[in-house]
């Protein structure tokens, strides 16, 4: 199983926020709000939004790093090609790794559900 978090799986460019933020659907849980949509490409993409509220600099990247990890450890359980921005909110500080990885799951089952069309 391929565990790595490639350049062609990254959002790095501007007008593909402005496109997911325009056009993408919302899940909304606990620690975090998803923003999805069908992706062109052959691959899935991701991004992590935190904001300078959410702790410090090292809080932040450590909740980015945790992110990247679910990720790209669950790649299979997108079914289908999609492009996420994942929008961190203040309640993860307060999240424990279970707690953080059990959310990830539900929206991830959801938006599979939801967007299950290629």
């Amino acid at each position: 199983m391929d565990e790595t978090f490639a350049p062609s799986e990254r959002i790095r460019k501007q007008k593909d926020f402005f496109h997911l933020y325009k056009e993408g659907k919302r899940y909304r849980g606990k620690y975090f709000t998803l923003i999805y949509l069908s992706s062109a490409s052959s691959v899935s993409r991701m991004a992590v939004v935190v904001s300078k509220k959410v702790g410090n600099a090292v809080k932040r990247n450590k909740i980015k790093r945790w992110i990247r990890t679910l990720f790209r450890r669950n790649k299979p359980l997108l079914k289908h090609p999609i492009d996420i921005v994942i929008i961190i909110k203040k309640e993860i500080l307060e999240a424990s790794w279970p707690k953080l990885r059990e959310d990830y799951f539900t929206a991830i089952k959801s938006i599979s559900k939801n967007n299950s069309s290629p």
